[in-house]
């Protein structure tokens, strides 16, 4: 077979590829509204879109509707309750939560929709509502996945680059040490002009992007409800491995992401919201308690994680972070 069939077959794959791309909306319509906006410029034909609206008010939500209603779009509404994919057909799918209970619990609204689907194979991609994605971002990844078959890719991710300052890299995927129980990202400030070959291999995809397919959901299962915010994306790596699939990341999806808008953190100040360093602890101590034990090392590392925040004049949320830490 020469290289000329071979690129016929690998088009034909990925028009007969379908993909789900599930957003997760929190009170970030106009963040939302600008994802939609790139996710409507992909060169790829065959993907339909549910947003989830996690939104604590209608406000969001109804944001979110009167710009799809103003850019004349055929579209479905409706609510968890009623939410069947199977019956609706158009490209993009707006879905009211009943109540916010967290990252994975949203996402998760969509991905039990899609498991009900069957028939034929199909991606989703989990993409957070504060990204920006190149045309080209979602072709790249199905591209790779269908030339990495053998390689059995769970779960893929994107190079992260932010959104304010385009020549840097976010992050291309995480490490998690072991030791002390700390993850990191990699890539972070780095040139975007470096190659994959540069980096080490990542543990864990970052959860602003995330690839699957069906076969993984089917025999990993959706996201933990364990995390309300934060650690679900290593907890889905830990899994995926334990069933014999491999994490990876494809250098040619690139997002630009906005870092933190849903949650309250400041990209300009590189602080994290109150709450968001709330819930990195709560969801570390779960994810540690889940796959390790609750040790001397994890103890001693997160005392000095919290001492570090008391010495930058944090002294209300370093007492919060010892009631978690050494709460039952």
């Amino acid at each position: 077979m020469n290289k000329s069939t071979n690129s016929v077959n690998l088009d034909t794959a990925l028009l007969n590829s379908k993909v789900y791309i599930v957003l997760l909306n929190y009170n970030g319509a106009l963040d939302t509204i600008e994802c939609l906006e790139s996710l409507q410029k992909l060169n790829y034909p065959n993907y339909q879109v549910l947003v989830i609206d996690n939104s604590p008010t209608n406000a969001s939500f109804e944001t979110l509707l009167n710009w799809a209603i103003l850019k004349q779009m055929k579209f479905n509404q409706t609510t968890e309750s009623e939410f069947d994919l199977i019956a609706f057909q158009n490209q993009f799918i707006f879905v009211k939560a009943q109540q916010n209970n967290g990252f994975a619990a949203g996402n998760n609204i969509a991905l039990n929709a899609i498991l009900k689907v069957s028939g034929f194979d199909y991606y989703v991609w989990l993409l957070n509502n504060d990204t920006v994605v190149e045309k080209e971002s979602l072709k790249n990844q199905i591209s790779y996945l269908l030339k990495q078959q053998n390689e059995r890719i769970g779960i893929l991710g994107s190079k992260l680059i932010y959104y304010f300052e385009q020549d840097k890299i976010q992050a291309i995927g995480g490490k998690f040490n072991e030791t002390f129980y700390i993850s990191t990202h990699i890539g972070e400030q780095e040139s975007i002009i470096k190659s994959k070959e540069e980096f080490p291999e990542i543990d864990y995809v970052i959860g602003a992007s995330m690839i699957v397919r069906n076969q993984f959901l089917k025999e990993v299962g959706t996201l933990s409800e364990d995390f309300f915010l934060y650690y679900e994306e290593l907890d889905w790596a830990k899994r995926a491995k334990k069933h014999n699939w491999n994490i990876d990341w494809c250098q040619d999806s690139i997002i630009f992401h906005k870092v933190g808008a849903s949650i309250g953190s400041s990209y300009k100040s590189k602080q994290k919201s109150f709450f968001s360093e709330i819930n990195i602890f709560q969801s570390r101590k779960i994810f540690v308690k889940k796959y390790y034990k609750l040790s001397s090392r994890f103890y001693l590392s997160s005392f000095l994680l919290i001492l570090n925040r008391v010495r930058k004049g944090k002294l209300k949320l370093g007492l919060e972070l010892l009631k978690i830490t050494f709460g039952k």
